[in-house]
């Protein structure tokens, strides 16, 4: 209300009349000066106005008087070039300006006719200008008539005259100057002058306003000052007071309840150090005894805490203050002062330090000490002072409660000892009262125990001693057991190192046959006969047909000693039976038998088992059904047999088996009879090795057979393969078992998943071959491959529709279309492996592949060999245009080829090599030609090198991505130098066709070009076809990789060299593990070790333990290889640090996808 006031009152201090005055001059004053400065502005302006336009009239004669200057030199220069050379096209420029200088002339004396001097100069030079015309005509004249024009010339007038033509010019165009400076020189000064006199009238009038105003103004001002001084001093004053009250009210929300001392205490403490930032802080309650007991604390470290909480009478700051009832305050603590502020960075002392006495009924019942780190100030005392009855009046209320409380909780336990002792007592006299009954049955129950047992020590003492004779019978049996058992271990450790040994000499000569035998027949430099070619394939047959009877045997002893292990998998049934179609299918047909294979509805089509010894079991039976039929046929019937599982049924019409033979036909080494061995060979393991898997696997094996009428050989296997417990018990006996199969144990067996079957529908390949060009579409949804069949029908092409990857690539190589329209996302593989196997097989390389899928593969197809990629969904004018893409590819006759290569001979070297017919080749040796050919043209395909004069290949290809050019072709790196991993994976965003020039390059580089121009390879001429094949027969994997080979045997090392640098491998020789690891430190980029095991001085084992102690080495790819094929060899491998394992012989296909899988993956071509 006083603020109020005072603001409403405010005006009447203020004289009226004097802010009246100052608003009116203040106003009024600037109003005029306005007007003023409107009036002033107007008449400079059209002052400047009128100069300006003298000054244009000005630079208009200026510019005319130039005009007649430049037509005087023009009759001057037409003049003299046609007097030189006598030709009358000179004479134009002077016929054109002889007319113009007098017309300009008289336009200079209207412009300057207000001055009379310029109008003499200007009649002068007209009359000079008529002279020269006369003395110009006459030297035309003498020139036209061959007259002696040069003496005339020579005399001189012609330049006289010149010369005071353009002096009068030069006069007359000065003085015109001169005129127009001496105006620009009056307005620049009288419009000084003006706007100096102006300013100085403003900044006069500016400053006595000013001055007035102020003086004004400051009187206004010390008026408001006062009354807003009174104004904030009433402010701070109820500040002040609302704080307060807001002190007590906060302080009695913190102390209402029914509080312990404690709990009341540090309340009160944290109220402190809230609402007036108190740092650290204690309550101290007087005890009955007179002295002080700390009951809480704020802000105490450990050690404080520990100190001693009483204080006596007197004693300190604080018994003093409660002996005085008198606050006491502290300023400028020293830094030695008792009380710490402590915090996790550090500790000191409080800046101030109050000591409030609290007390009820004027008795001091407590004391609150606390520090701050800043001064106190008056409003802290007047708050303490108001709130320190009240605190009194807490803590006394709390004690009253706390002895209440004691008093209660004492005859509580008197009540619950009075209890329990009642108890007590009754239980007491009940236990008694038992204990005499027991005592006096016991005594009974005793005499007749006495009796019993006396008669049974009796009957004990006889069957103690027939114990201990049969004890001395069953000791002597147990130890003619373990010597029996130490026995027939001993017998299968020799029988297992006899049969590994025995493996390891049979398969280290076998594997160098069959590796040089496969390298024979497959004559990659066709230097061998067909006659020797088919020698090598029986000697690659021959070694085959041993390798299996190795494995038969040690299969067998695997076996026998518990240790076949097997891997359960999801196992697709018709993955399985499909794959033994194609496999014994050829064979059948070879020997005119029928082949049958049928899958019965009902069947399920997944079982979870080991498929690799499911399908060696099927081999077997097929194999055998195959060899003992001479006419009719074999089938494989696979149905769900109810309770038991899954029946595998091999049927076949031979020869049959006496019903007094189909048990000893599964004994090892055993046929039907001994003719029958003789006649149709084998070594009769097949039969024993499937009924030891197939039990293993927890089916059986069963025959029904007569002779002469055929055999069924019926393997039931169930569903889920679920492990013994004698499996279980034999593997936990073997030593170090692998950890991969115990995980696959303890998981809960997979969920079956049924196949979902794709509805087919009948294509055009019952009407090959094709009048018309033909598209093969490969896509596995069913509405969308009906779409584009229907749509190519549309178009005039025939169709072929497959639904598989395998399928596709299937019908690709058999019908060979004119172009496939591929989808990434199919059942069995991607759409890249398709397309990767269609580049790698000759007849179908150059077919033109265009992708129409969901997933986003773009880059990866087009570096492929694709010519185009299709997101879908699609539009039906889209897939229009995929055709009409596929159409031109199809009818393109030139294919254009961009070359950016700097060296001429290179140049002209690769053009030879790549050209033909159909090929346009552009070559350029810069890359700025290359970036404005591409801005203009499509090329198929680009070929560059990476050093070039005007920039770097990479960097020519980044701008190539960055840029507007018609399209990014594919591109081929053709360079001499060695690139870096780095290099190389920045390369790899651009282009995955990397060639290192080198000896083989040339024909590398022919195979990336007929890949991208899809050539024909058929229809090339025989030496490129040749470079082609040479070029095919070196994987882009193995290109320029080193690969250490450690063996001991020169056979080995002669075989696998040749087979890894057919590879284009390059290979450096260890003969054992001491000197793999001095190879390795000597040669420092060896990408893989082929490592065998048994070695001399060094073996594999230790030698690849010593290479991983390295870290250099440490991800190094190591490849065990070993002729003993017993899983504790594996185990050894594997464990010593190698990476994976091959067993001797090496079978060159599984050596090279090992080789494949570990090698590192940047890939050099």
């Amino acid at each position: 209300m006083t603020f109020t006031g005072l603001k409403m009152n405010s005006p009447a201090s203020i004289d009226e009349r004097s802010f009246r005055k100052l608003l009116s001059r203040n106003v009024g004053l600037p109003l005029a000066v306005g007007v003023l400065s409107a009036a002033l502005f107007v008449v400079m302006v059209s002052y400047l106005l009128s100069v300006i336009r003298w000054v244009e009239h000005s630079d208009r004669v200026i510019s005319n008087a130039n005009d007649a200057v430049r037509l005087t030199v023009d009759l001057e220069t037409g003049m003299r070039g046609f007097l030189i050379t006598g030709d009358e096209h000179f004479l134009d420029p002077y016929a054109v300006a002889k007319p113009q200088i007098n017309v300009q002339l008289k336009g200079l004396q209207e412009l300057v006719s207000d001055n009379p001097q310029q109008i003499d100069r200007l009649k002068r030079l007209e009359a000079l200008q008529d002279e020269w015309n006369v003395y110009a005509q006459s030297m035309v004249d003498l020139r036209r008539q061959d007259g002696d024009y040069r003496s005339a010339v020579q005399a001189g007038r012609g330049k006289r005259l010149s010369d005071e033509i353009r002096k009068e010019y030069d006069d007359f165009i000065q003085m015109e100057q001169q005129l127009r400076m001496a105006r620009s020189e009056d307005v620049s000064r009288t419009t000084i002058i003006c706007i100096a006199l102006y300013l100085c009238f403003v900044l006069g009038l500016s400053g006595f306003l000013a001055y007035v105003g102020r003086r004004d103004l400051i009187e206004l001002s010390n008026s408001y000052n006062n009354v807003f001084e009174s104004q904030i001093k009433t402010a701070q004053r109820l500040e002040q007071q609302a704080w307060l009250r807001n002190g007590q009210t906060e302080l009695a929300e913190q102390v209402l309840g029914r509080l312990t001392l404690n709990m009341l205490g540090r309340n009160i403490l944290q109220f402190c150090a809230q609402y007036l930032g108190s740092v650290v802080a204690a309550v101290y309650v007087r005890e009955d005894h007179g002295g002080l007991k700390r009951v809480a604390s704020y802000g105490f470290s450990r050690e404080q805490e520990v100190q001693d909480q009483l204080i006596h009478n007197d004693e300190g700051i604080v018994g003093q203050a409660a002996q005085q009832d008198k606050l006491i305050r502290l300023d400028n603590v020293p830094a030695d002062y008792s009380l710490k502020v402590t915090s996790g960075l550090g500790q000191g002392s409080p800046h101030s330090v109050l000591v409030v006495p609290t007390s009820d009924d004027d008795r001091v019942n407590g004391v609150i000490e606390l520090g701050f780190l800043r001064p106190l100030s008056a409003r802290d005392i007047e708050l303490f002072e108001l709130i320190a009855d009240n605190i009194g009046t807490s803590i006394e209320a709390a004690r009253y409660r706390q002895r209440l409380q004691e008093v209660l909780a004492e005859t509580q336990q008197l009540n619950e000892e009075l209890q329990v002792q009642q108890e007590e007592l009754k239980t007491a006299n009940e236990e008694l009262e038992e204990q005499s009954r027991i005592l006096k049955e016991s005594q009974t129950s005793l005499e007749t125990q006495q009796a019993e047992l006396e008669q049974t020590n009796e009957e004990l003492a006889g069957q103690r001693d027939a114990m201990d004779r049969k004890n001395t019978e069953l000791n002597r049996v147990q130890i003619q057991l373990e010597d029996r058992a130490d026995e027939l271990q001993r017998s299968s450790k020799y029988k297992s190192e006899f049969l590994a040994n025995m493996s390891h000499e049979l398969r280290t000569p076998l594997n160098s046959s069959l590796i040089l035998a496969k390298l024979l027949s497959e004559n990659p430099q066709q230097n061998l006969s067909a006659e020797q070619v088919k020698f090598a394939e029986s000697i690659y047959s021959a070694g085959n047909d041993l390798l299996n009877l190795i494995n038969d045997i040690l299969d067998i002893s695997k076996v026998e000693a518990g240790k076949l292990e097997v891997r359960p998998e999801n196992t697709s049934v018709g993955r399985v039976v499909e794959g033994l179609r194609g496999m014994f299918q050829p064979l059948a047909g070879e020997k005119s038998l029928g082949f049958d294979v049928q899958v019965q509805p009902g069947t399920p089509p997944m079982i979870y088992t080991d498929s690799q010894r499911l399908e060696q079991i099927l081999k077997n039976l097929l194999s055998n059904a195959v060899k003992f039929t001479e006419k009719g046929q074999v089938s494989l019937v696979v149905s769900r047999e109810p309770g038991e599982g899954v029946a595998f049924a091999v049927t076949d019409s031979g020869i049959g088996i006496a019903a007094d033979q189909q048990e000893s036909i599964f004994e090892a080494f055993r046929q039907a009879d001994g003719t029958s061995n003789r006649r149709y060979g084998g070594t009769g393991l097949g039969l024993s090795i499937s009924r030891d898997l197939a039990t293993l696997l927890g089916g059986s094996i069963t025959v029904s057979s007569e002779p002469g009428q055929g055999s069924t050989f019926t393997l039931v296997l169930p569903e889920q393969y679920v492990e013994s417990a004698e499996e279980l018990a034999q593997l936990s006996a073997t030593a170090a078992p692998r950890p991969a199969p115990a995980a696959l144990r303890s998981q809960p067996l997979p969920v079956v998943v049924p196949p979902v079957e794709i509805a087919r529908f009948m294509d055009d390949r019952e009407q090959a071959p094709f009048a018309t060009r033909c598209i093969l579409v490969i896509e596995d949804e069913p509405n969308f491959a009906h779409i584009l069949f229907d749509l190519a029908h549309e178009l005039g092409y025939r169709c072929l529709v497959a639904h598989g990857a395998d399928e596709g690539f299937s019908l690709a190589a058999q019908f060979i279309p004119d172009a496939i329209l591929l989808d990434m996302r199919l059942p069995d593989h991607s759409g890249l492996t398709v397309l990767q196997r269609l580049k790698a097989l000759a007849p179908t390389r150059h077919i033109p592949v265009h992708v129409i899928s969901v997933e986003d593969r773009v880059e990866a197809a087009m570096h492929m060999g694709a010519v185009g990629y299709a997101v879908k969904p699609t539009t039906r004018e889209e897939l229009k245009n995929v055709f009409a893409r596929l159409e031109a590819k199809l009818t393109q006759k030139v294919k254009r080829v961009l070359l950016v290569e700097d060296d001429d001979l290179q140049r002209d070297s690769i053009a030879r090599l790549i050209g033909d017919d159909d090929i346009e080749i552009t070559a350029v040796g810069f890359a700025q030609e290359a970036l404005d050919l591409l801005r203009d043209t499509i090329y198929d395909c680009m070929i560059i090198d990476l050093k070039l004069p005007d920039m770097l290949g990479n960097d020519l290809l980044k701008r190539m991505s960055t840029e507007e050019i018609c399209s990014f072709p594919p591109v081929i790196v053709y360079t001499g130098r060695n690139l870096t991993r780095d290099e190389e994976a920045e390369l790899r965003k651009y282009s995955r066709s990397i060639i290192i020039k080198g000896a083989r390059s040339p024909e590398r580089l022919l195979d990336e070009v007929t890949l991208f121009l899809h050539k024909v390879e058929s229809q090339l001429s025989h030496e490129r076809q040749t470079m082609l094949k040479t070029a095919r027969s070196r994987d882009k994997v193995f290109e320029g990789r080193k690969i250490l080979l450690v063996d001991d045997d020169v056979r080995n090392i002669f075989a696998l060299t040749s087979a890894l640098e057919q590879k284009g491998a390059i290979v450096v020789i260890g003969r054992n593990g001491r000197e793999a690891i001095e190879r390795l430190d000597e040669v420092e980029d060896i990408d893989l070790v082929l490592m065998d095991v048994m070695m001399p001085e060094m073996d594999g084992y230790e030698a690849t333990v010593e290479i991983r102690k390295n870290p250099r080495w440490r991800k190094l790819p190591i490849i065990a290889v070993t002729a003993k094929a017993m899983k504790d060899d594996q185990e050894r491998c594997l464990q010593a640090g190698a990476n994976d394992y091959l067993a001797k012989p090496i079978d060159l296909d599984r050596l090279f996808s090992l080789i494949r899988v570990w090698l590192p993956k940047m890939e050099r071509l």
